[in-house]
């Protein structure tokens, strides 16, 4: 009876862990991995961006990059993060509207470092959070036709927080 008991133990914690990894997808940025709620398989990755789209079963589209910081001209050092990420976010909302998209900002937390925006390519609205991890600008995007605004924004802000 001891043997089955000490058996259970040690098998636990492997237990858990195997539940653990079923319960997220791991993509690998260009600094660190980031863990997404769920079952995602990878579409691409653009070379210039280093942004990693991913579909789930549903066929929700999410995209996912995480870059240095002083990778971007107008990174400053001295700012805040949260002055960073609002420059970030005025960089690729002032170039979405040079293209003639419509660009929205939805929310932003300056305690949490983030900053949820959209822009609409004529079919589908991208909401994105921009946000601060460390010395990392993390880029999170939802795009899809499956969820409302609401759901777009819990499910990035839930991610955002899973890996800040």
């Amino acid at each position: 009876m001891k043997k089955i008991i000490v058996a259970l133990l040690l098998m636990i914690p492997i237990l858990a862990f195997s539940q653990e990894t079923d319960k997220y997808s791991i993509v690998k940025t260009q600094t660190t991995n980031v863990r997404i709620p769920g079952k995602w398989t990878q579409l691409n990755t653009m070379d210039d961006s280093g942004q990693t789209y991913l579909q789930n079963e549903d066929e929700v589209i999410i995209a996912i990059a995480q870059n240095p910081k002083k990778a971007y001209s107008f990174y400053k050092s001295k700012n805040s993060d949260f002055k960073n990420v609002q420059e970030f976010y005025k960089w690729d909302s002032d170039y979405r509207r040079e293209l003639k998209f419509k660009t929205d900002e939805i929310q932003k937390n300056k305690k949490l470092e983030y900053i949820i925006w959209k822009f609409n390519d004529g079919k589908l609205d991208n909401v994105f959070l921009f946000g601060s991890v460390k010395d990392n600008f993390i880029n999170l995007l939802v795009y899809t036709n499956k969820w409302s605004e609401i759901e777009k924004v819990k499910f990035l802000k839930n991610l955002y927080k899973l890996n800040k």
